[in-house]
């Protein structure tokens, strides 16, 4: 079934308070807030500002602890706390299946127990040992449901229903626990209540149809399974804190309620952070709200423990048992090609999980904690100047951490370099083969997976490029004044990188040692990033195959001829049967129209697309898709906007009969009492008037002050224009006006692509041009005359319009003398057509937003550099 759908409508004038709103000093900053708070910058600072403020605040919880007070609350935790904190994780983890049976009751699937618990293990282990939910549990639910029969669209709403549950179950939880604690203020047993308001998720009735899965068909389980799900998700946060809880060895029964509470507020605040899993952020907030539940050491102690049993234990279970089982099916098939993917699959988020945590452990020693962490670093590379080379070896390895989570040649070699040399170091101190062999294994392991990270660098792939240059420049100068402050200076060596940009703690070497490692970790970035090599235009041979794709096709829209235009880059499927046209806007790749070929091939070419944007790190786009492809891209995971909506005047019963038809009645008698005759051209026609074509599109352009447009529009060029029949109107003095027509194979639809007439041209030659094409259209067996697109019209903004509707109907009705876009519309309406809505695909890392200014961009000839 498919969803209930309305007619779009128009959009209409907004009130005057509302117009008001958006145009005071208020509502244009809350809407400049509100589009740097869903930017990816802004997402990455506010993880890396909450993470130095979680290391500050364990910094300052823990001035007064000491590495033997920990030890000795590490000796004290009896046995028996150890195995109930074990089976409680266990418990834990079966019990977060009851919300993810419900998730798929509700859009009707039903599964075996055993493939439940297992995807729903695997999927926290990771979610909760890796952090990034939809990157790493999502993944993991991709590949298990996809393989038991669930579509995309159902695996997204099950994976959105799933983990809302879960959430809103710890905030029901968080109440539940504040309404046992005795003597609070009356605050907080009000927002006791407030936090489980949330349970109408499972006592009241889903819509049928939800906002964010649309394509999914919601029902609702029986109450009992309901109340299930709902006990389920309340015990899974119990147990979770009750496994923290038995490792605090001073705490009593009855503060349990009071310390689930914090514990479900750090595990909200180190989900919503952005870090990965929460390192650093959630043991901060416990640490600084656990003071009434035990003293800071013990609960240094009982964190540690927990992250062991709760987190590395079943992350390290995973891991065995996906080895094991993709070893078995390697076994069965008798064959190598299951291992090598299954290899590339896993190695560069494992060895990024490593090498992210080796450097965490380094930057969080060289903080200077109490604790001080691995203070005698054999396992870790260690540098003379242990301070500053430490923190900066930290930082460096979690910059390779990243390049290595993007499979990036350049990581690949450094961290091999850096683990070979730290195992050298670690037995040229004479600490021997003992410290030595954590490295040396490392790099045994990831020495033999070369082929995963196979990504251009821009290390290896823009040599000699000018930020190749610049980058290597450098890394070259503040190697040296780095070398410099440390040789001359007397606190260089011992302080951290970042605490020598305080000039009132390490004087003007010192601010020049730490300047000079943000310019080399800066270099190292650029360096480790991949290569941003030109990508290459589509050249005569390509065009030509995909003209061959287009006119084999059945059904194809006019905007596939764009491809000829020589200004766009093409990726074919494997099959070579479908093709996608596409643009480049720095790392954005932006397909044009729907991808061109069978129906049936189309999710393969939106997937050659999506790989080969994967390949050169770039984020992607659709523009101008029609409906039909609406599935395949909710299915590849791109979010859908409506951007418009394009004019189709049905040509079967076209005529000029009739009041309706008034007007153009009048532009094509006034046409030809002017003397202008129509004709259309066949394609390459020796006797087309080139010339005279060219001097009335140049004249056009000198009277709009303006090039050429591309990308999305046709322009004149003879070697496109070759391709097509052109319609002209003539007078006595030459071509007054013309066209050149997109048509389909199938007839199903006529076009007119570049639109141009003379300055003196009569009034309404073009409103006469048009009807004689359509007549031309009509009497040559086509079903329809395509009018083109009306860009941000149709636009339905409501109470839970996102900010990108909301921003492209401002731009509708408050731009009209920059582009005339109502104009636009009511000129095509007079033809009285068939509206149909257009909409833009753009990637999890790519807003709306973004991609219409990249369109945008490229329509006025912008920059096509990858």
């Amino acid at each position: 079934m498919t969803p209930p759908t309305t007619s779009p409508s128009p959009l209409g004038p907004a009130s005057p308070q509302r117009a008001a709103w958006r145009g005071s000093v208020l509502g244009r900053g809350l809407a400049a807030a509100q589009r740097l708070a869903v930017s990816d910058l802004f997402k990455v600072l506010f993880a890396v500002g909450v993470f130095v403020g979680a290391v500050w605040l364990l910094r300052r919880q823990l001035r007064t602890s000491s590495l033997t007070a920990i030890e000795a609350a590490f000796r004290s935790t009896p046995p028996w706390a150890l195995a109930v904190a074990a089976a409680a994780t266990l418990l834990s983890y079966l019990c977060l299946a009851a919300s993810e049976s419900w998730a798929l009751d509700c859009v009707r699937r039903r599964l075996a127990t055993w493939r439940i618990l297992l995807v729903t293990f695997v999927s926290y282990t990771l979610s909760n040992g890796l952090g990034l939910s939809l990157a790493t549990g999502g993944a993991a639910r991709l590949r298990f449901y996809r393989a038991w029969g669930l579509g995309g669209s159902e695996i997204a709403a099950v994976t959105l229903l799933a983990g809302t549950a879960v959430t809103l179950s710890g905030a029901v939880t968080a109440g539940l626990a504040l309404l046992t604690v005795r003597d609070l203020p009356a605050g907080f047993y009000a927002l006791a209540a407030l936090l489980m308001a949330p349970a109408w998720l499972w006592l009241g009735r889903l819509p049928r149809w939800g906002r964010l899965t649309p394509k999914v068909e919601l029902t609702n389980p029986p109450l009992k399974r309901r109340l299930v799900a709902l006990a389920g998700g309340v015990l899974d946060w119990g147990l979770s804190g009750l496994a923290l809880f038995v490792l605090l060895p001073s705490a009593t029964p009855d503060q349990f309620p009071g310390f689930l509470a914090v514990f479900i507020l750090g595990s909200v605040v180190s989900a919503a952070s952005g870090v990965p899993g929460g390192v650093g952020v959630f043991e901060a907030v416990v640490l600084t709200l656990s003071h009434r539940f035990a003293t800071p050491h013990e609960t240094v102690a009982a964190l540690i423990l927990y992250r062991l049993i709760y987190t590395i234990g079943p992350l390290s279970l995973t891991a065995l048992g996906l080895a094991a089982h993709q070893g078995h099916q390697w076994t069965r098939t008798r064959g190598g090609d299951r291992l090598h993917s299954t290899v590339q699959a896993l190695a560069p988020p494992v060895m990024a999980g490593l090498v992210f945590a080796v450097g965490a452990v380094l930057i969080l020693a060289a903080a200077n904690l109490p604790l001080h962490l691995l203070t005698a670093p054999r396992l870790l590379p260690e540098f003379p100047a242990s301070g500053l080379f430490s923190s900066l070896l930290g930082a460096v390895l979690l910059i390779a951490a990243v390049a290595l989570w993007r499979r990036l040649e350049g990581a690949y070699f450094l961290t091999l370099l850096l683990l070979v040399g730290g195992a050298g170091f670690e037995i040229w101190r004479g600490f021997g083969l003992f410290s030595a062999a954590p490295l040396l294994g490392l790099a045994a392991v990831l020495a033999p997976c070369r082929f995963a990270f196979h990504r251009r660098s821009a290390a290896f792939r823009d040599a000699a490029s000018a930020p190749w240059l610049i980058a290597c420049g450098l890394c070259g100068l503040s190697a040296l004044v780095l070398a410099l402050s440390v040789r001359y200076g007397d606190s260089s060596a011992r302080a951290s990188w970042w605490t020598l940009l305080k000039v009132s703690n390490a004087g003007p070497l010192g601010v020049a040692g730490g300047l000079s490692s943000l310019g080399l970790l800066f270099g190292l970035g650029r360096l480790l990033g991949p290569s941003r090599r030109p990508v290459a235009l589509a050249d005569a041979a390509q065009r030509a195959r995909a003209l061959a794709i287009i006119q084999s096709a059945k059904t194809v829209a006019t905007d596939a001829y764009l491809a000829l235009l020589g200004d766009k880059a093409l990726v074919f499927t494997p099959s070579g049967q479908s093709f996608v046209m596409f643009g480049v806007v720095g790392a954005h790749w932006i397909a044009m129209s729907d991808p061109v070929g069978p129906e049936q091939d189309r999710a393969a070419a939106i997937d050659a697309f999506v790989d080969a944007a994967a390949e050169a790190q770039a984020q992607t786009a659709f523009y101008a898709l029609s409906e039909d492809s609406l599935a395949d891209m909710i299915d590849a995971g791109f979010l859908i906007t409506k951007v418009g909506e394009s004019a189709f005047v049905p040509l079967v019963d076209f005529d000029l009969v009739g009041k309706a038809r008034q007007d153009l009645r009048y532009a094509v008698n006034h046409a030809e009492k002017a003397g202008l005759s129509f004709a259309v051209l066949p394609p390459d026609d020796p006797d087309t008037p080139w010339s005279a074509l060219e001097a009335v599109s140049d004249a056009w352009l000198a009277i709009h002050a303006g090039g050429e447009l591309s990308f999305s529009l046709g322009r004149f060029d003879r070697d496109y224009l070759r391709h097509f029949p052109i319609a002209v109107l003539r007078g006595e003095e030459g071509v007054m006006a013309f066209a050149n027509l997109l048509l389909t194979p199938d007839r199903r639809c006529v076009a007119a692509d570049l639109m141009r007439h003379r300055p003196d041209a009569p009034h309404g030659a073009m409103d006469a041009l048009f009807v004689q094409i359509m007549i031309w259209g009509r009497d040559q067996g086509y079903g329809e005359f395509e009018l083109g697109m009306a860009p941000l019209s149709g636009l339905e903004i409501t109470s839970v319009a996102p900010l990108s509707r909301r921003l492209e109907a401002w731009v509708y009705g408050s731009a009209e003398r920059l582009y005339g876009f109502k104009g636009l519309r009511a000129y095509k309406q007079k033809f009285a057509p068939t509206w149909r809505p257009v909409f833009l695909a753009t990637s999890a890392g790519m807003g709306p937003v973004a991609g219409l200014a990249d369109v945008g961009l490229l329509t006025r000839g912008g920059r096509r550099r990858a």
